[in-house]
């Protein structure tokens, strides 16, 4: 455009081609063409940190909820003292605060969060913790997007006020560095529930809801063999030795 003098004031449609038909452009200027675009790139990114922070919470309350199956000893401060997988086998139910639990970590301030993760598994993951400021911001512009379209809550409420309020700012910088948080407290989460609590549970539940559709006469090789099949269809790498050792260990309990 610079090399067309284009100037704030000129019609859009000089200088972009709009497939609408001439003289029912929306943009009157440039001007409020380019601020329009602006507009909208920030909602796209307030609306990508919307979906991150959603997705960081579920997969925090599908974690959770592995661990506190797998090791249901960490809610009486007995980790490891019984096998979740006894349970799952026969036919337990989830402990009666396990919704609670996961709640409490995945709902309200951060601070809390971490509290509420600290107390039922006894520490908080340093790549986790250290993240607590930025993912409380976080939080907070999820909010404002979810619950006011980018804007202060309390003054998108105010009926007294006719003017539309700005929405929160967001540079793409300040994203990356967000996405940047989330992950690494995703990856710190990730290895220490799956190091500490959760093992090989989820294959083990896999297998538990497989095994309704096998015969009791199939020997432990066959139903071994069909469990690697099972579990390559979802990308599953787990070999022959892996797969036998699991049901053994299931047919054990």
């Amino acid at each position: 455009m610079k090399s067309d003098k284009a100037q704030w004031v000129d019609k859009a449609s000089k200088h972009l081609k709009f497939v609408v038909a001439p003289g029912t452009e929306a943009f009157d200027t440039l001007k409020n063409w380019s601020d329009s675009y602006n507009a909208f790139d920030l909602w796209v990114r307030l609306n990508a940190l919307l979906a991150m922070s959603s997705n960081l919470e579920t997969y925090i309350a599908t974690v959770v909820s592995l661990a506190l199956e797998s090791d249901p000893g960490v809610l009486y401060s007995s980790s490891h003292s019984f096998d979740g997988a006894s349970i799952l086998k026969k036919g337990g139910r989830r402990n009666i605060y396990h919704d609670d639990v996961i709640e409490s970590i995945t709902k309200g301030v951060w601070n809390k969060r971490m509290s509420a993760y600290k107390q039922v598994f006894g520490v908080v993951p340093v790549g986790f913790d250290a993240h607590i400021g930025s993912l409380e911001r976080v939080r907070t512009i999820r909010n404002k997007v979810g619950h006011a379209f980018g804007r202060e809550i309390n003054d998108s409420r105010n009926h007294e006020v006719k003017s539309i309020a700005a929405m929160t700012s967001l540079s793409r910088q300040t994203l990356r560095k967000y996405q940047n948080v989330i992950y690494h407290a995703v990856k710190s989460i990730d290895q220490h529930l799956l190091q500490k609590h959760i093992g090989e549970y989820q294959k083990i539940f896999f297998y538990h809801k497989m095994k309704e559709t096998l015969t009791t006469v199939q020997p432990v090789s066959t139903k071994a063999a069909l469990l690697k099949q099972q579990l390559g269809k979802y990308g599953d790498a787990s070999g022959k030795l892996f797969c036998h050792g699991l049901v053994e260990y299931y047919e054990a309990l």
